[in-house]
């Protein structure tokens, strides 16, 4: 494959297309949006990935290189919501793939739901 840039909303400065360039060859990211850091803190952790919340869990098997990890490593790190936002340009690499899915979490005994 290549690099591949995806515009993708930045809620820090008022919700403008900024872009995250990805090289799934090199598994790294370049590009104007404010979590850029934070993406690339997480492509060096080491792999299987494992981010979660109180309602799922998601265990990405190489989101450096795998494009349906690395979407859905975008929408939770970027704007931590497992959905497309409507503005999100993509490339053509992420054609007809789904994110990667969580599984759910079960609530607690005695929690609120």
């Amino acid at each position: 494959m290549a690099t591949h840039t995806i515009m993708y909303p930045d809620w820090r400065v008022g919700r403008d297309l900024r872009s995250i360039v990805w090289d799934d060859e090199a598994g790294t990211v370049e590009g104007d949006h404010s979590q850029i850091d934070l993406i690339r803190e997480a492509l060096d952790e080491p792999i299987p990935l494992v981010l979660d919340d109180e309602a799922a869990v998601w265990t990405l098997e190489d989101p450096a290189h795998d494009p349906a990890d690395f979407l859905t490593l975008l929408s939770l790190l970027v704007d931590w919501q497992p959905l497309r936002p409507p503005r999100l340009t993509l490339p053509p690499v992420f054609t007809g793939v789904e994110p990667t899915l969580g599984e759910v979490t079960p609530c607690p005994p005695g929690a609120v739901q």
